[in-house]
């Protein structure tokens, strides 16, 4: 049974267009009663989201879903505007949102980064996470602004990263960890009693930046570094290759062997 709080029922957004944010709508939905609404992208979008998943999800889940190519349509502030917002809620949205439109609602926007803040800031976090072998992540529950990754916490939930972790494994634990800040942290923040914790700027770290270049596996390098790259690479990314013939063969799984087996 949803949360009862003293003011009507708040409306909600979730800005999203990946399986993340499907979890956490579903969340929300399990834990907290409100009006809650779907912006995410269309078929026709030329938006690049790995993790993306089809928008029949987004339909089943909710009743009102708008699906639109890009945030910086002409018409995307007056839609928002037009749904009395209190609530914004974004998930994985590749592309960068105006500090008018994260102001929209009464509330703000809060959003989720896979990463301890201020630590990794930037891209692909889940990649380098594996890349620069962590053994220990987060996800960081904060108020977005128009930096990288750098507005007020809120909550952040830690998980542990192990040695032959896959990227799918590393993002299987984003989600349980999405789960259970939204779940804590919900009406705290509709009631306005969430904390606003300011990143410490000393601490930031960024994240390198991975390009498709990066998924190409050198055959001169160490073994565990071939290893650390197709687990990195791995699902739902596009995968680390070689090269043969002019031709890319994807590797998908991969384990290193300390003594090779004669046939």
């Amino acid at each position: 049974m949803g949360l009862k709080i003293s003011v009507a029922r708040p409306n909600i957004l979730i800005l999203s267009a990946n399986k993340l944010g499907y979890e956490v709508l579903k969340e929300c939905m399990n834990n907290f009663d409100a009006n809650y609404h779907v912006m995410t992208l269309s078929s026709e979008s030329n938006v690049v989201m790995y993790d993306r998943i089809e928008n029949h999800f987004w339909h089943d889940q909710c009743n009102q879903v708008f699906e639109i190519e890009s945030i910086r349509q002409e018409d995307i502030k007056s839609i928002l505007l037009s749904l009395d917002l209190d609530l914004m809620i974004m998930c994985g949205w590749r592309q960068i949102i105006s500090s008018e439109i994260l102001k929209i609602p009464k509330l703000g926007t809060v959003g989720f980064h896979p990463t301890p803040l201020p630590k990794g800031r930037g891209g692909a976090p889940i990649i380098n996470s594996i890349l620069e072998e962590w053994t220990q992540s987060a996800v960081t529950l904060f108020y977005p602004s128009e930096g990288i990754d750098d507005g007020d916490i809120i909550d952040q939930e830690y998980f542990e990263i192990k040695k032959d972790f896959y990227a799918i494994d590393v993002y299987n634990c984003c989600i349980e960890a999405s789960r259970k800040l939204i779940s804590r942290n919900i009406k705290k923040i509709i009631l306005e009693k969430a904390p606003r914790i300011k990143q410490n700027e000393e601490e930031a770290t960024y994240l390198r930046k991975i390009t498709l270049r990066d998924n190409r596996i050198s055959l001169e390098s160490e073994p565990e570094e071939v290893y650390k790259k197709i687990r990195a690479f791995s699902y739902p990314y596009l995968g680390a290759f070689i090269e043969v013939g002019g031709k890319k063969i994807i590797i998908d799984k991969a384990r290193v062997c300390t003594k090779i087996r004669k046939f």
